[in-house]
């Protein structure tokens, strides 16, 4: 007997309520960030840091991708806070670029109400960033050591309370989708 397909795991009107909430702003990136503050990093800021991302390659030997200036911190704040041996790394991922222009009017509204399971929509953090549409791929996780981000990375955003509610549940949306195992 085949089994039926496991529903996902997540609460779905919280983050339908979570993206009207940021979407219903006039400018979704006067409400998305927080302030800029001095001090630790934590899950859902974003750094800039150039580096390529590393994977292996379809013959099972490591290589190096493409090169990424922006990321988004994934890893759990309390582990990146732990200084023990076993919480020496944390994760990030990388935030892709895309031109404004190269971006029609259906995909922009994928990207604004979060329709995307592997794509989390950032709005603009500064004027620089408003020439492109971002996403952090979840497709595309780095694991990177603690010391690596406090030696090399600067914060540049900071997601605030609810943004920070909205990238956690597109990332439980994103683990616990139903996974059509028995299609």
């Amino acid at each position: 007997m085949e089994a039926d397909r496991w529903p996902p795991c997540y609460d779905a009107e919280e983050l339908k309520k979570s993206i009207q909430l940021l979407t219903s702003a006039s400018q979704v990136s006067d409400i998305f960030y927080g302030p800029l503050e001095a001090g630790d990093l934590y899950q859902g800021d974003i750094i800039e840091l150039r580096s390529p991302i590393p994977f292996i390659w379809e013959d099972g030997n490591p290589g190096i991708g493409d090169e990424f200036e922006n990321w988004l911190v994934v890893g759990n704040s309390c582990d990146i806070h732990r200084t023990t041996e076993d919480a020496s790394v944390t994760q990030i991922l990388p935030i892709v670029p895309i031109p404004s222009a190269n971006l029609g009017s259906a995909d922009r509204n994928q990207f604004l109400t979060y329709r995307y399971y592997r794509r989390f929509y950032l709005p603009p953090w500064d004027d620089a960033s408003s020439k492109f549409v971002h996403f952090a791929d979840f497709m595309r996780p780095v694991t990177i050591y603690q010391s690596a981000i406090e030696n090399s990375a600067q914060r540049i955003a900071s997601l605030n309370y609810h943004s920070w509610l909205l990238l956690n549940s597109c990332l439980v949306r994103f683990m616990a989708r139903d996974d059509g195992r028995y299609d």
